[in-house]
């Protein structure tokens, strides 16, 4: 168990972390690396961080990006949507892949990064046509102008496996 200074320093930045990384994704449509960020926190230091991450980080980004605030509908979806991801990271991904990289751990990234993806777009999805009144049309629509988002993030998410076991094994980051 990590003392409560270092998990809060921890925690702290990466949701500085998950801020950074929405904001340099930006210039890339639906691409974005804020997933990996919040799902890391939570797989590297449990279901509270995740959460927070998650919360915290989404919150940031969609009240201070270079376009404005999203209407609160939205920001409420974004910011439960990523809330998902982080405990997605902390309560479904194997810690025993994070010991060193496997080819299952591989394929286990590649799935649960499509899975956040869709998450995120389904919860999103469902807010904006409950405060909008938006038709399943919207939603269809919104999902297949978002299969770059769940797309990317299948690639980015095995892409960065061997950085998340190399984080685990020097900071110790498993409590």
């Amino acid at each position: 168990m990590i003392g409560q200074s270092r998990w809060l320093a921890v925690t702290a930045m990466f949701v500085a972390l998950a801020y950074v990384s929405a904001l340099a994704s930006y210039f890339i449509p639906n691409v974005s690396l804020i997933f990996i960020a919040v799902f890391s926190a939570g797989a590297l230091f449990g279901l509270k961080s995740g959460l927070i991450v998650g919360l915290l980080g989404e919150f940031l980004w969609t009240f201070l990006n270079p376009v404005g605030p999203a209407p609160p509908p939205t920001m409420l979806g974004q910011i439960v949507g990523m809330t998902a991801v982080g405990a997605l990271g902390a309560t479904v991904f194997n810690r025993k892949l994070m010991r060193q990289p496997s080819p299952f751990g591989y394929w286990s990234l590649f799935h649960l990064g499509l899975t956040c993806g869709l998450a995120f777009q389904i919860i999103l999805t469902s807010f904006e046509m409950a405060a909008y009144g938006l038709t399943w049309e919207y939603l269809t629509l919104g999902l297949t102008f978002s299969i770059l988002t769940i797309v990317s993030n299948g690639i980015i998410f095995p892409f960065c496996y061997p950085f998340l076991v190399r984080l685990n094994n020097r900071a110790g980051a498993h409590v």
